[in-house]
């Protein structure tokens, strides 16, 4: 399990020196993800990306708090979102030779999150991009997960993520994490479920990731 049950996001195209000084000095720290690394890939990743992780719901609520209240009050501090999340679901994956045998569950079709809306839940898939099977990493894109590349001090990790509402991600979680641990071929691979617990956009002209749209089990 993770070592948090709560995390708070800051995702940003823009952000203002003074507000990435607030932030960092409330311990949140930089974590941005490479960007447009295959560029033939659909990619939503934010171009700036900070995390914290809060130790209990009391240090999320004032944290998030202080996060919104700065906000209100200096709205184009940032052209994005905060997310504050939390994680029911950390599981780490055996690691084991990849057997393509292993049929796919599921199809996932996406379709835009309208506008001035905010997705209820997420699936995150982790695993090394350079070290983990390249075909289970393939399996898991003709599901219909997106990928996002994040650096880390092991290597740079595959951030696979689904995201829609609390019952289509509920549908999802069993299946998704029984095909990773039959299918196996992930090397530091985990499944988590971030279910959003409070957000601030900075306008309804922000785009967001693709949501689910309709699941198609195979």
């Amino acid at each position: 399990m993770t070592s948090s049950a709560w995390h708070i996001h800051i995702d940003a195209q823009l952000i203002s020196p003074d507000f990435e000084a607030f932030a960092t000095r409330l311990g949140f720290y930089f974590q941005d993800f490479l960007h447009h690394e295959v560029s033939a890939e659909p990619h939503y990743e934010p171009t700036r990306h900070l995390t914290y992780h809060p130790k209990d719901a009391t240090e999320f609520k004032t944290l998030f708090e202080k996060l919104r209240r700065y906000l209100i009050e200096s709205p184009t501090a940032i052209q994005g979102y905060v997310e504050g999340e939390f994680i029911p679901l950390d599981q780490d994956i055996e690691e084991k030779p990849f057997d393509a045998t292993v049929p796919l569950p599921c199809k996932i079709h996406l379709g835009d999150l309208p506008l001035g809306a905010f997705r209820e839940d997420e699936i995150h898939i982790s695993l090394l991009r350079d070290s983990s099977d390249p075909l289970l990493q393939q399996a898991l894109k003709d599901m219909g997960l997106y990928a996002a590349y994040l650096p880390k001090d092991v290597g740079v990790a595959t951030i696979f993520t689904v995201q829609g509402s609390r019952t289509n991600i509920s549908a999802l979680i069993n299946p998704l994490t029984e095909y990773l641990t039959r299918a196996g071929g992930g090397v530091r691979c985990s499944i988590k479920e971030e279910r959003i617990a409070e957000y601030w956009v900075s306008g309804r002209d922000i785009v967001m990731p693709p949501v689910i749209d309709r699941i198609e089990w195979l």
